[in-house]
């Protein structure tokens, strides 16, 4: 049977090895996940961009279609 001290040692091996495996996924959100949710969020304020010039451009054809009538 194991001793008090047998079994804390057990115990901070698989503690250990839990902290690896958090830091190993925390390494991935990081470097892998982010970059790509950052590149999303780009191509979402570009498309943004693109549609707000879109309608401030069809905002003034309405806008000098009515002066000029």
């Amino acid at each position: 049977m194991p001793t008090q001290s047998q079994k804390n040692a057990q115990e901070i091996i698989k503690l250990q090895g839990e902290v690896r495996l958090v830091n190993q996924k925390m390494d991935t959100l990081i470097n892998n996940h982010l970059a790509h949710l950052d590149t999303r969020i780009n191509n979402i304020n570009k498309i943004l961009w693109l549609v707000l010039i879109l309608g401030i451009t069809s905002l003034a054809d309405i806008v000098k279609t009515a002066l000029l009538s």
